[in-house]
């Protein structure tokens, strides 16, 4: 919003490594102030605005949600990267 404010120009929307990169540490903060349970849990919520827009993000999203533990995460996670999903829209 600062930048089309100063500039008038519009933004690329982050690539797809970008949201995972941020997702990560936004995942790494979350269990670093809330724990593992709640750091977990916590991020669930947060996991369809990442991916929006991702083809096959459903079946993405629903793995992360149901991950309990941060290594599931992780996993899944690098599992997104090295696919072959490109965003849409």
């Amino acid at each position: 919003v600062k930048h089309y404010a100063l500039t008038g120009e519009k933004l690329a929307p982050p690539t797809l490594e970008e949201r995972i990169a941020m997702c990560k540490m936004h995942f790494d903060k979350s269990l670093e102030w809330k724990g593992p349970k709640a750091g977990i849990f916590e991020m669930r919520r947060h996991y369809a605005h990442y991916f929006r827009g991702l083809e096959g993000a459903k079946q993405w999203r629903t793995r992360l949600v149901d991950a309990e533990l941060g290594e599931e995460v992780y996993a899944i996670l690098e599992e997104i990267a090295a696919s072959d999903a490109v965003l849409v829209g």
